[in-house]
């Protein structure tokens, strides 16, 4: 199957990168333990926020000073990843939400798939899950319940994420990332 892949891709954080490690992404996350990467740059700007913000409420006994903002720019071997197992999610529909509530429930990488792409679920993500988990949207695993937790999610206000959850492939699917400007 033949997919189109950015060249270019986006990641913001609160932490300098030296060198990608998918181990140091967090469990339970929509496709998985691994490295993300943003479509968009103002998408991967608004994680940045967010995520030095989580870093500094997370770690208060360390310094503010000690996290930076930063949005590195990556480059994609799109030649090698018309080799990978891609699973690309053109729309956030059921099949997307049965592959997220899958990555989340499970955590670490519960899938096969070398490369991931697909809308990213919005800041209120965890809450609505949980309320789908604990039963206030139907039964659980049922279509209405379904299609009510994708309402709630907004899915035509989400953005494309790339997502890569093996060491091996990043180290082959990246050929650089370089820290840009993002004000």
């Amino acid at each position: 199957m033949s997919h189109l892949i950015n060249e270019t891709l986006f990641h913001g954080t609160a932490e300098k990168i030296l060198k990608i490690d998918v181990f140091k992404g967090r469990n339970n996350k929509d496709f998985g333990r691994g490295f993300y990467m943003a479509v968009s740059k103002s998408q991967a700007i608004g994680m940045m926020h967010k995520k030095y913000k989580e870093a500094v409420a997370r770690r208060p006994n360390i310094s503010k000073n000690s996290f930076s903002e930063t949005l590195y720019e990556i480059k994609i071997d799109t030649e090698y990843a018309k080799t990978l197992n891609i699973k690309k999610f053109d729309i956030a529909d059921e099949q997307w939400l049965d592959f997220i509530l899958m990555c989340r429930e499970s955590g670490g990488l519960p899938h096969e798939y070398d490369l991931v792409i697909g809308p990213t679920a919005d800041d209120d993500t965890m809450v609505c899950l949980n309320s789908y988990w604990r039963g206030f949207y139907g039964e659980v695993g049922s279509i209405e319940a379904k299609q009510k937790l994708l309402e709630f999610l907004e899915p035509e206000n989400l953005d494309v994420q790339y997502f890569v959850g093996r060491q091996s492939v990043a180290d082959k699917l990246i050929l650089s990332i370089k820290e840009i400007e993002w004000s």
